[in-house]
């Protein structure tokens, strides 16, 4: 061997040695210990934060924590809700350190200079800075990426009767296959962890990419997670779509504040500010925020939402993860179940590890926001080479005064909304296109990490509950996959039959849908199809079915067609109808479509009495409201969008009207009251009316054009189809229908005239949970007055005690039909949503989700009386009723008052 063959190896041997230490360097050391109180007690989800990494964990429910970490000097901070912090020193080497830390109480002292001459609250000037401000905090940070570990456990307490039997959960082999089904339990638990990717880019833009996933909970519950809670911000007017924040434009409306004082932490002082709604509500959020003097954001976060489910706990602190942009980095929900006799409580942790945090560089920083948590500089990365705006001075001349009035606030607020607004691109902005902007993924066999792998990557340690969870679960699997290789080998045959025969009998009844891989699909609706039964006195009682067909290609072009048919035993006559449409061009979404059939129509187009209701009403009281006529119809269309938001349907029809009498006199409840004659309430139809108004059996054919214009029209795109989105603009639709009669008893055989008809309507969503709607139409006819009742205008009275529809263009009090004109009319309907008004500031209805509604209705045409109504009613009562009074008015005059109940399930 040569001497530079030797120094060759000498040299491998030397950078080996070298990669195994840089190796060895390299590798991650553990941190672990207890936290503690001063008296001992182990404090419940602590936060561990190293600043240098942005990295932290959370400590389980004895206090324990554990947090790999390279080698090297850190500072680590060591905090919770209502204890001091504690700063200490740390330097890891080649060995596991114990480092237990124990946290003195926060104490929070009333300063001085915090008294008020005037007796107003120091919360309450802190507050308004911290609510002028949120929009500033909700917008600085312009992308995040971060790894985030979420961890939490479900313990059923108490599962009533009625529900023992149907709380079952599946549990499944690695295909998806159901290997055995298990009965829950009182005491059960349920444990899951999860961790995660998360990337931030604004305003609006998130993806979660699941890395892995370890779960005891069963199959059907594997996506309950607070992931919703914790990308959601109380610096946003509505937390979650669940309650108002503290922090709302409106939370002066909504909530008390009370000053609790303040301490020092680090170079700042921190505010402690309780949390006190006005009034009892499943809306707003008790509890105690902390705000961070002279930066006026948030420093932690502990409230309490109690609403029909039970309650929800929410806990969050806030570190400065780069200069003075503060987020989360740990949160912490705690729910307390309680619904329809079942009790079960869960806790949900998290612990955030921020990768990257850029600033919002186009968002000016006022120039009060200068401290530093830790005593360092700041990098002003927000002073800019760059023209200060007018928004700005009025910012920064807001910012300067020692206390802001409410209006000073509102201003802020505002002027801060308006620069955040700014930074968004003109392009983003502008874009009508929504696009889905929260994107999930779950990597490739995410489940099926081993224990080894959780032990080394699970930043927060099991407490002994979720350990028992995971240990049952792994032996429930280990029994079930068992269980399931023995009865594989029993012999299915019988059983499969019997499944099969049943399930045959139950498409029959009650209807099934089948569809296959190529596009095609057929429903058959069943022949106990209590959609298609009704009674009334012109049909009597009615039965029937309807089928679908459809065909998509490739290309997401599709014909559908739907027939239907019934039978009416008392007419003894088969109705029937077809409804069919060719679609294509999905980013127009262009239609042709027919429609045809033999049945009987309701004369009003304009709104009726609903069918089960005229069932009921008429067999047990024989009100028989619905007044029915004979058609023999076929119509002809095309529907397209000509630009966004621009869209045209063009039809054309002939129709053969018949009149048609009561054939029936039954009802279930025998009364000497009669039947009403199958003809409308109405003023035009009464005797020695206009003969031409009458009905009878006419021909008839149309013309219509029906255009529909929203301007700036938001639409997203799925699968190459495009849906409307909803508009900051109302919805103006103009009909025109040219009408050729068979005319009444004149020498022309047929008579012409045209309809044209006007509507704009919007619904505008105004502060939290606050709504503002509101329709304004009017029409008329122009040319030949020779026209039938079958053509008039037709309204939406409503004049029963009970609906079980929700209408948003109803006259509650007028009788059915006695609303319709051939006239020249208008007609509008406002309706105002809102949380709280009169009876929701009382105690015992404040606590509920009902909403309270003022509605005003009015019609008005030439030769009748101008119909005003108001209203008055209270929404979501039960969930999903309505009941409210309502007052009718002829010329201003009183007419009538009455009250209603609505059941809402469209």
């Amino acid at each position: 061997m040569t001497p530079k063959s030797l120094s060759d190896i000498k040299h491998l041997i030397l950078l080996f040695i070298l990669f195994m230490f840089t190796s060895y360097l390299a590798e991650s050391q553990i941190l672990k210990g207890k936290i503690t109180s001063e008296s001992g007690d182990p404090i419940q989800y602590a936060t561990v934060y190293i600043q240098e990494l942005k990295q932290g964990t959370t400590a389980n429910t004895k206090g324990d924590y554990e947090i790999k970490l390279p080698a090297g000097k850190y500072l680590v901070t060591y905090q919770s809700l209502g204890f001091s912090p504690v700063f200490l020193n740390i330097i890891l080497t080649d060995q596991t350190i114990l480092k237990d830390a124990i946290l003195p109480v926060q104490l929070y002292e009333i300063p001085e200079v915090r008294i008020s001459a005037t007796g107003e609250d120091p919360a309450i000037i802190i507050m308004r800075k911290a609510i002028g401000l949120a929009p500033y905090y909700l917008n600085n940070v312009s992308y995040y990426k971060a790894n985030v570990y979420l961890k939490g456990n479900l313990l059923f307490n108490r599962i009533p009767r009625l529900l023992q039997k149907s709380m079952k959960f599946e549990t499944s082999n690695e295909s998806g296959s159901t290997i055995s089904t298990t009965n829950i339990k009182e005491g059960d638990s349920f444990f899951m962890e999860s961790f995660n990717e998360i990337e931030f880019t604004a305003p609006d833009k998130y993806f979660q990419k699941v890395i892995s996933i370890n779960s005891t909970f069963p199959d059907q519950g594997n996506d309950i997670s607070p992931m919703d809670f914790i990308q959601a911000s109380f610096y946003q007017p509505v937390l979650a779509d669940l309650a108002i924040s503290p922090l709302s434009p409106q939370a002066f409306s909504h909530y008390h504040f009370k000053y609790m004082g303040a301490s020092l932490q680090g170079n700042n002082v921190i505010n402690k500010i309780e949390v006190i709604p006005k009034r009892k509500s499943q809306q707003l959020f008790e509890g105690t925020i902390y705000i961070i003097e002279d930066l006026w954001c948030l420093h932690s976060v502990d409230l309490t939402n109690d609403n029909i489910a039970g309650k929800i706990r929410i806990q969050q602190l806030y570190i400065p993860v780069q200069d003075e942009i503060w987020m989360p980095v740990s949160h912490k929900f705690e729910f307390n179940i309680g619904i329809i006799g079942l009790k079960a409580d869960a806790e949900y942790g998290s612990s955030v590890k921020y990768l990257d945090v850029k600033p919002n560089l186009a968002l000016k920083k006022p120039e009060s926001i200068t401290t530093n948590y830790f005593g360092r500089p700041v990098s002003d990365w927000s002073r800019q080479d760059t023209i200060v705006t007018r928004n700005q001075q009025e910012i920064e001349k807001i910012l300067e005064k020692d206390k802001l009035s409410n209006r000073d606030m509102v201003k802020l607020s505002r002027l801060m909304d308006k620069e955040s607004v700014k930074t968004v691109p003109d392009s983003t902005r502008k874009n009508l296109k929504i696009i889905d902007k929260t994107t999930q993924i779950v990597e490739k066999d995410a489940n099926k990490k081993d224990s080894a792998y959780w032990a080394e990557i699970r930043p927060i340690p099991l407490s002994d509950i979720e350990m028992k969870s995971v240990t049952i679960f792994d032996s429930l699997q280990k029994v079930s996959s068992l269980q399931k290789l023995q009865s594989d080998t029993i012999p299915q045959g019988e059983k499969q039959k019997k499944n099969k025969f049943l399930n045959s009998l139950k498409n029959l009844s009650s209807g099934h849908t089948w569809s296959d891989t190529t596009g095609n699909s057929f429903t058959f609706g069943g022949f106990l199809n209590l959609d298609k039964f009704s009674f009334n006195t012109v049909d009597g009682f009615i039965i029937g079915t309807d089928f679908r067909f459809s065909k998509t290609w490739k290309n997401r072009n599709s014909f559908s067609i739907y027939p239907e048919v019934r039978w009416a035993f008392s007419r003894e006559k088969l109705m029937w109808r077809i409804n069919g449409n060719f679609g294509f061009d999905r980013m127009k979404n262009r239609q042709v479509f027919f429609r045809t059939g033999i049945t009987s129509k309701d004369i009003s187009s304009g709104g009726s009495i609903n069918t089960l209701l005229n069932t009921v009403s008429s067999l047990f009281l024989r009100d028989n409201y619905l007044k029915l006529y004979e058609t023999r119809y076929f119509t002809l269309g095309y529907r397209s969008e000509i630009v966004n938001g621009l869209n045209l349907e063009i039809s054309t029809g002939f129709e053969d009207r018949r009149v048609l009498d009561n054939t029936t006199d039954y009802s279930v409840i025998k009364s000497s009251k009669i039947y009403s004659d199958n003809i409308p309430d109405n003023d035009y139809l009464a005797a020695g009316a206009d003969p031409h108004y009458s009905l009878r059996d006419q021909r008839h054919a149309n013309f219509v054009t029906n255009v529909t214009y929203t301007p700036r029209q938001k639409y997203s795109i799925y699968n190459g189809n495009k849906a409307r989105r909803g508009s900051d603009w109302p919805t103006f639709n103009i009909i025109w229908k040219h009408v050729i009669n068979e005319a009444y008893e004149t020498t022309d055989r047929y008579k012409h005239f045209d309809m044209m008809l006007f509507q704009v309507y919007k619904q505008h969503t105004i502060g939290a949970f606050s709504e503002f709607r509101y329709m304004i139409r009017t029409g008329g006819y122009l040319g030949s007055r020779d026209f039938t009742f079958y053509d008039f205008f037709h309204f939406n009275p409503q004049p029963l005690f009970l609906l079980l529809d929700d209408y948003q263009d109803a006259f509650m009090m007028p009788a059915y039909y006695s609303l319709s004109t051939p006239e020249f009319f208008g007609e509008a309907h406002i309706k105002y949503t809102t949380p709280y008004l009169l009876l929701k500031l009382l105690p015992v209805l404040s606590k509920t989700l009902m909403r309270e509604n003022l509605s005003l209705a009015w019609l008005g045409s030439r030769n009748h009386s101008h119909y005003t109504e108001i209203g008055y009613s209270i929404s979501e009562f039960l969930l999903f009723g309505e009941i409210g009074v309502y007052a009718g008015f002829e010329d201003l005059k009183y007419k009538s008052v009455g009250a209603k109940i609505i059941l809402r399930f469209n």
